[in-house]
């Protein structure tokens, strides 16, 4: 049956419901307003006193300053204000290097340095594959010039930047080793390799230098091929990395564990508040040999879940000494300008074990290196392992 309402009913139903939305909308506004005004008189005397600087810094400044240098700098030291190893301002260029880099696209020659007392350049480490190793560069010699231009300490800053920049360009290079000068022209950009893997008798050893999306693949053809050696143990080697990508270092422990049915994650990413950022699974196969993983002081963020997750799914012994103890996991965030922030926004977890954030983790075996070898095959946390996995030859 049909049912008709009078029209001062109607006109009395639609007063209220503007009624009820002016009030809802006005809850709203007013929350809003409240959460603005939270904080309001802190945020207006941190900028009033900013602004104070930028105006005795333009009417008294005797060199005149770059506006686009300065506000980097707030914005860096801003961030900075964190004291968190990880948080940085990142240019645009910065962050497009970053991204690059997860990826293992590298920018500059692929070379360790640390600048001499004399003001020249010494070459700390080669990286694998890269354009100093191609043209023959080694740990220790000193860069001395670029493109005939001697290094000094007035043009150091801006002739030391040639050794990164954008790839496929290219620099001369004069290094001197063994009080001899050479000459090289560099190209510079490449694509690394983060493993490395040889036989050693009946162990086969794996060196993780970092986890790039590459990783995981040079990972699973780096055991592919010591298996089919035949190579009774594996020794994986993450020490001297410090990786803070969690996911490619996620991707290749699933070379080395089983599927984990208990739904458990392999990891997970907590943050501030408990929440849940972040689950990593395992989804692959699992090398069932018995397995050492090398870890040193310098073992740190994902390459600590890495080796912590080997130990927890029970596929590996840790060899070495105490872990970083870094379980913070950063996240890039893209500013409206272009450049970037990269802040720590969770605290990692592993399968089993509770946090190693600020504790690090103890080795099964401790071991100090007593020597600092080139040759993996006098390296004596490399030989405990294999004394370890090979307790009868």
């Amino acid at each position: 049956m049909n049912r008709k309402i009078s029209l001062g009913l109607a006109v009395g139903l639609l007063i209220l419901a503007v009624a009820v939305s002016s009030s809802i909308t006005m809850s709203i506004v007013n929350r809003e307003y409240n959460s603005i005004l939270k904080g309001l008189p802190e945020k207006l005397e941190r900028y009033e006193v900013l602004d104070e600087l930028d105006g005795v810094i333009k009417n008294n400044y005797y060199l005149g300053s770059d506006e686009a240098r300065l506000k980097a700098a707030l914005v860096g030291g801003y961030v900075s204000g964190l004291k968190d190893p990880f948080s940085r301002f990142m240019t645009a260029d910065e962050y497009a290097e970053y991204v690059s880099g997860t990826q293992g696209n590298m920018y500059g020659i692929g070379i360790k340095s640390e600048k001499t007392a004399d003001n020249r350049i010494r070459v700390t480490a080669v990286y694998n594959g890269s354009p100093a190793q191609s043209v023959g560069l080694k740990k220790g010699d000193i860069i001395i010039a670029f493109d005939g231009i001697m290094l000094d300490a007035s043009n150091f800053d801006e002739l030391s930047a040639k050794l990164e920049g954008d790839k496929l360009t290219a620099v001369n290079i004069t290094y001197k080793r063994n009080q001899t000068e050479t000459t090289v022209n560099i190209v510079k950009g490449y694509e690394a390799r983060s493993v490395f893997s040889k036989v050693y008798g009946n162990v086969g050893y794996i060196k993780i230098s970092e986890f790039y999306s590459t990783t995981a693949n040079q990972v699973n053809s780096a055991v592919t091929s010591l298996t089919s050696s035949k190579v009774s143990a594996l020794v994986v080697d993450v020490r001297n990395n410090s990786s803070t990508n969690y996911k490619n270092a996620m991707d290749a422990l699933d070379v080395f564990v089983p599927v984990n049915d208990s739904g458990v994650p392999a990891a997970t990413v907590f943050d501030s508040k408990g929440n849940v950022v972040e689950k990593f699974a395992t989804t692959a196969g699992e090398v069932g040999l018995p397995t050492a993983v090398l870890v040193d002081e310098k073992t740190g963020a994902a390459a600590e879940l890495f080796a912590c997750n080997i130990r927890d799914f029970s596929k590996g012994t840790l060899v070495g000494t105490k872990t970083k103890g870094i379980a913070l996991v950063p996240k890039a965030f893209r500013l409206s300008d272009g450049n970037a922030v990269l802040l720590s926004v969770g605290i990692a977890k592993p399968y089993k074990s509770e946090s190693f954030n600020a504790v690090g983790l103890i080795p099964d075996k401790e071991s100090v290196l007593n020597n600092e070898a080139d040759d993996i095959e006098t390296d004596s946390q490399f030989l405990e392992a294999v004394a370890l996995l090979t307790p009868n030859e």
